[in-house]
């Protein structure tokens, strides 16, 4: 079976259609200007390569544990299973989230079968996400973000 790298790489990254549901490399949401509120809950990651969260505020910055910083990994290894951070912009921004994996010093993303599924609710957003092994399996990282207000 094709992988969906070379999927995602032929169709310059539209959706794939597998099994009755859609697949995408990276979920964006557009911020307002001002401070918006996000919890992060870890429902369930691979350790064998060490599974993260990639979250990146384009022309805004993300708060968290108090620093400031344009992007951040939540690694499964190292980052609680729930983590609550700030994303802060003056006219608005792209929050962008995608899942990476780490194996001894190389984080990779986007190669082999990478994708999400996204169930997007009210206030919430569930992540399922398949890392770059062998097989497609969507529990290697599942996250649910929620949307404080």
């Amino acid at each position: 079976m094709e992988k969906l790298s070379s999927i995602f790489q032929r169709t310059c990254g539209a959706p794939i259609e597998m099994d009755g549901r859609t697949i995408i490399q990276i979920f964006q949401m557009n911020l307002s200007s001002g401070q918006k509120d996000f919890l992060v809950r870890r429902l369930n990651a691979s350790l064998q390569p060490v599974a993260g969260l990639r979250i990146k505020a384009v022309k805004g910055k993300i708060e968290i544990n108090g620093q400031s910083h344009s992007e951040v990994i939540l690694w499964a290894d190292t980052s609680p299973d729930v983590v609550s951070f700030s994303v802060f912009s003056k006219l608005g921004c792209d929050l962008k989230v995608w899942n990476v994996w780490r194996s001894g010093n190389l984080v990779q993303a986007w190669v082999g079968n990478a994708g999400l599924i996204v169930t997007e609710n009210k206030n919430s957003v569930k992540l399922e996400c398949s890392g770059g092994d062998e097989n497609v399996d969507f529990c290697a990282l599942v996250v649910q973000i929620d949307y404080l207000e």
